[in-house]
């Protein structure tokens, strides 16, 4: 902390005490303490070290400590300034810049807890009646108070000063001794910056020295190595042109015996190809007697099937008429034992009729011999007999009558047979059209059946499809989920590749970037060296 900064807060009036608390920094007991200046508009925070004595403070004023609560509903309102007081030394600490320790705000409350200061409370009052000298001696004890307090804040100031120019004293020596050091080093490393380029000049003259003996040396090499090379060269020339004149020969001699060779070989082919044809003809007449052949075989097999199924068709013509006077005769045979208990059940099925009918006339007699006689009208336009008297209608009677009974046997004996043979008809309807019922009845089941049959097939099938489908769905969700899934991995991978790219590049470009930095320093520094040298030459 400096001094300056200690005697402008000392005359600076910080206004009135309003608020206190105790707090540990750094293993040190500190009494933080809030003085509120109206007038000046500002709020001091004063952090006073119990064992070291120093104080460090903190300002703000009005407006910037109304700032730190503009986002707390809690402190927003000015008037708990004791919240707002302990919010701020909850948040205090101290902290070294540079070779400085000040006060300044965190953003969290520290780990330290401020309390608040034990004060004493059993401190005995002076009570009753006091004497002059009593007020007299209490009063040149509170003036002593502030003498003193006066007294250690000088001498506190005056060590604060001695230590202040101590410091400013050593620092000044300090930085005397380094330039003294600074300019000895400088001294000694021109010295051997020179003997080293003296030493740098003779190793020059030397190298030009060797290099004057060696490229002479080198020259005369060279020369006669130009020689040595012209001299194979003209030797290469001579061969090359013997060996150019024996390939030509050899080439000469390889397109003769190559033209001989294609004459001998046109010749074997001409006689190739007549032996070829003559063969050619000969197995074609050979293929043409193999294929007659072929087809007269072919022809004998075809006939001799036919003529074996046309002899099979007899046998099989009599064998079917066998089956046929089989079925016959079965049939025959079962309705020859069938047809008793068919007329059996018929004879039985008229005498139910008869006597079912036998049954309904005796009641229908019963009932008309029973019953009373309807009284007719004789009289009148509606009479039955058309106005003619009871005795005309009795002589009537009684003339039908006779002719009724004189019906012959033999038209009794045919309606006989008639009414019978009516029954049996019906007889024989009646078991057809229930043979009928029977069997739309069973017509009727079975479509019945083949309907639920092909109800169930159809649900079954309309299951199997939906179940196909949703399948199919998952599957090609799958697989899309699974072809976006490689998708995004490629991105990633790509993105990953590009940026990793980038990273690269980017480094390239610093590298380059530094190594043209580098450069330029180093020009920079070599071209400041070459003028120190300069100027030291010229100066010497």
């Amino acid at each position: 902390m400096a001094v300056a900064d200690e005697e402008t807060m000392d005359e600076q009036d910080k206004g009135v005490l309003t608020y206190q608390e105790s707090k540990v920094f750094h293993a040190e007991p500190h009494l933080c303490s809030v003085f509120d200046n109206a007038k000046r508009r500002m709020v001091t925070f004063e952090v006073y070290g119990l064992d070291t004595q120093d104080m460090l403070h903190r300002q703000y004023t009005y407006n910037e400590f109304d700032s730190l609560f503009r986002f707390n509903a809690e402190l927003m309102n000015p008037n708990r300034k004791e919240g707002r007081y302990h919010w701020v030394i909850e948040r205090l600490e101290i902290a070294q810049v540079g070779q400085e320790r000040k006060v300044r705000l965190a953003a969290e409350v520290t780990k330290e807890v401020p309390e608040l200061p034990i004060y004493e409370t059993n401190r005995k009052i002076p009570t009753g009646r006091m004497d002059l000298k009593e007020r007299q001696r209490l009063r040149e004890q509170m003036d002593m108070l502030n003498i003193r307090r006066e007294e250690k804040i000088r001498a506190k100031k005056e060590i604060s000063k001695q230590k202040f120019l101590e410091h400013i004293f050593f620092l000044q020596e300090e930085s005397k001794r380094k330039e003294k050091e600074q300019e000895e080093a400088i001294a000694v490393e021109r010295e051997k910056r020179v003997q080293w380029q003296l030493t740098c000049d003779e190793q020059e003259e030397d190298e030009a020295q060797r290099g004057a003996v060696q490229a002479k040396n080198r020259r005369m090499a060279a020369e006669s190595k130009d020689q040595a090379h012209e001299e194979k060269a003209e030797e290469d020339l001579r061969q090359l042109r013997i060996r150019w004149r024996a390939a030509d020969a050899e080439k000469a001699r390889l397109i003769r015996e190559a033209r001989q060779r294609k004459e001998r070989d046109d010749a074997n082919a001409k006689e190739a190809a007549k032996n070829a044809a003559i063969h050619a003809k000969m197995t074609q007449g050979k293929r043409e007697n193999a294929w007659a052949g072929r087809d007269k075989r072919v022809k004998d097999k075809m006939d001799k099937a036919v003529k074996k199924a046309l002899d099979l068709i007899p046998e099989i013509r009599r064998l079917a008429n066998l089956r046929v006077e089989r079925n016959t005769e079965f049939l025959g045979d079962w309705n020859d034992r069938r047809w008793p208990v068919f007329e059996a059940q018929l004879e039985r099925m008229r005498d139910r009729d008869a006597q079912r009918q036998a049954e309904t006339d005796a009641v229908k007699l019963y009932h008309e011999t029973r019953s009373i006689p309807k009284k007719e009208k004789t009289k009148g336009r509606k009479a039955k007999s058309g106005g003619k008297g009871k005795k005309e209608a009795a002589k009537a009677e009684e003339t039908k009558k006779p002719k009724k009974d004189k019906k012959s046997d033999a038209e009794a004996d045919a309606d006989d047979a008639a009414g019978d043979s009516k029954k049996d008809a019906e007889r024989i309807v009646d078991g057809v059209e229930a043979k009928m019922r029977e069997q739309m009845a069973e017509a009727k089941r079975r479509s019945d059946l083949e309907m639920k049959r092909t109800t169930k097939i159809q649900q079954k099938v309309d299951k199997i499809k939906s179940n196909e489908l949703k399948h199919i769905a998952d599957y090609k969700a799958k697989c899309r989920t699974k072809e976006e899934n490689k998708t995004n991995e490629a991105n990633e991978r790509r993105l990953i590749l590009q940026t990793k790219k980038e990273e690269r590049e980017r480094a390239e470009e610093r590298q380059k970037e530094e190594g043209t930095r580098l450069k330029a320093v180093r020009a920079r520094h070599v071209l400041a060296h070459e003028e120190k040298q300069l100027d030291w030459l010229q100066a010497h």
